[in-house]
């Protein structure tokens, strides 16, 4: 593909707190610019005690969402764009704002082709957006289901302005198409940094206390729609009293923290328990390749980067079947297990976390695996070559699908606008920005590099220049023995586990970060509306839907 000058329209134009949106928008400015892209971040403009944009940013004016004090909510007044073209070849609208309308505007107004990016689940998205004192209130119960209905058909008209749509997970294809979305849906996965995931490992991290095959970890924010309370719980009343040496790390923090840490002693665990507080992304290999196992218990993500960081690092994941971005990583008994959620879940959840915990050559297995097929879906190459072919479909789209002539005259193409776009966007985030404006004693930690690279970072430009990104490897071969004792142990797991793949010099744990000889399979990455980004062993399929179909619609968010 040609270098494109690309405008990254996005919520978060510098990493202030742990946030997947933010640092994803970084490495994408990064990684885009290393295949030869120019790229210009468009967004809120940061609060003055907040870390700044990169040069060359189109920043927009904003106000502070107080339930998460270092959001902005973007309220563009885009003068600059009435009239004069901004230079974009195509404009990558990666928010979950209202924002899109600007996008949508420069479409409009000169022709250029819009790829959106989705990574919300509306109906979830309100249980934590919203203060759920207001939420739960019994008059205002109709009025919330009526407004989420009414936000989402909003979206979909705006999505439907553009010429693409990107979405992290198979769950968010079929709920915009049942929304009524037209325009091509591509379902592309969030890459992973390897130049820190790959590089060479640093000391355990893990308490002393805390041995090897009894390792649970957990990273993520500490807030109620993670269901964190449902982990505890299965950890101290199924886990714990089989398996006395298991422990639980936690990291992360937010605004159920404190709760979390009551409730350790409440259930008289707080002794194998250990709450880390946030760390830096260049920290986090160190943990995920040192635990033993990654228990997720949030049916809200509409990806969860840190399953994706968790498998990638070779740590089988427990989660619960979410039908969005949990099962759309996990795959039942091939890189993790998954719980149907619903009657008795917090039993069969700890039941599960066990299963493995007391399984070693069956963990190291779906380790094995888990870092095998993370590879073929979140590697650079892979993610960075879809996003190119989602411009590329874009602007046939726009070819074949020109906008509208606008009114003739300046101040009637300003009104129609305005009443378009300007209007709506300023409408719903105003109710935003109210809604949101009951503070929280929380507040995010402003003294964590969250985006700062290891000291010895990986090399990261291979990945670009027609190179695979390697499997990390522990310094020794996997003896023939070794590799069929894997094979094994995944089909003691698995009633119906798919072919063993072909061995590979990889271990559940990894101690180096030598790049082997083994070159992985590269496949598309959900350019169809239907395709899986990797496809699950047919039975474990079926378990999946009979799960669906007892849930009712898939729900996350």
């Amino acid at each position: 593909m040609s270098p494109l000058f690309i405008g990254m329209l996005t919520d978060y134009v510098a990493v202030d707190f742990a946030n997947g949106p933010a640092l994803a928008t970084q490495t994408f400015k990064r990684n885009m610019e290393l295949r030869g892209h120019r790229v210009a971040l468009v967004g809120p403009r940061p609060g003055k005690h907040q870390r700044q944009a990169p040069e060359g940013s189109l920043l927009f004016d904003s106000l502070p969402f107080r339930q998460y004090t270092t959001v902005r909510i973007g309220f563009p007044a885009p003068t600059d764009t009435w009239n004069r073209h901004p230079g974009f070849d195509v404009i990558h609208a990666h928010t979950n704002s209202l924002a899109m309308h600007w996008a949508a505007m420069v479409r409009k107004l000169h022709g250029i082709p819009v790829v959106q990016t989705n990574t919300i689940y509306l109906p979830g998205f309100v249980h934590h957006a919203i203060n759920e004192d207001l939420l739960t209130f019994p008059p205002l119960e109709g009025f919330w289901s009526a407004a989420t209905r009414g936000v989402e058909n909003v979206f979909g008209a705006a999505f439907n302005a553009g010429d693409g749509l990107i979405v992290q997970c198979q769950g968010l294809v079929e709920y915009w198409r049942r929304i009524g979305l037209q325009v091509p849906i591509h379902v592309i996965q969030r890459p992973i940094d390897v130049r820190n995931f790959n590089r060479e490992l640093g000391p355990d991290p893990f308490q002393p206390d805390f041995p090897v095959g009894g390792r649970l970890l957990i990273a993520c924010r500490h807030a109620a729609e993670k269901s964190l309370e449902k982990l505890l719980a299965a950890f101290a009343h199924h886990v714990l009293p089989r398996h006395p040496t298991a422990s639980l790390t936690l990291i992360g923090d937010g605004p159920v923290h404190q709760e979390l840490r009551t409730l350790t002693r409440t259930l008289g665990i707080s002794h194998r328990c250990d709450f880390v507080g946030e760390k830096p992304q260049r920290e986090l290999p160190e943990w995920y390749a040192r635990a033993d196992v990654f228990p997720y218990p949030s049916m809200t993500e509409t990806f969860g980067q840190v399953v994706s960081e968790s498998l990638w690092m070779g740590t089988p994941v427990v989660g619960f079947d979410d039908g969005m971005g949990v099962s759309h990583q996990v795959k039942h008994e091939l890189n993790g297990l998954l719980v149907a959620p619903g009657r008795d879940e917090v039993e069969r959840f700890g039941n599960a976390i066990l299963r493995l915990l007391q399984d070693e050559p069956a963990r190291r297995a779906l380790g094995i695996e888990a870092a095998r097929r993370q590879r073929e879906s979140s590697a650079p190459e892979v993610v960075y070559a879809a996003y190119e072919n989602a411009y590329a479909v874009a602007r046939e789209h726009i070819a074949a699908n020109p906008p509208a002539p606008l009114p003739v005259g300046a101040l009637q193409k300003q009104m129609y606008l305005f009443r378009q776009h300007i209007l709506p966007w300023a409408t719903m985030h105003s109710l935003l920005v109210t809604a949101g404006s009951v503070p929280t004693s929380y507040r995010p930690r402003s003294d964590v590099p969250f985006d700062a690279p290891p000291v010895r970072p990986a090399d990261e430009t291979y990945a670009h220049r027609g190179g695979r990104t390697p499997m990390l490897a522990t310094g020794r071969s996997a003896p023939a023995a070794a590799s069929a004792a894997a094979s094994a142990a995944i089909a003691s797991v698995s009633t119906a586990a798919s072919p063993a793949p072909a061995a590979v010099t990889v271990g559940a744990r990894f101690d180096a970060a030598t790049p082997s000889d083994t070159a992985l399979p590269i496949h598309a990455v959900g350019t169809a509306a239907d395709a899986d980004v990797a496809p699950a062993a047919p039975a474990a399929k079926a378990a999946r839907s009979s799960a669906r179909r007892r849930q009712g619609e898939p729900h996350a968010g």
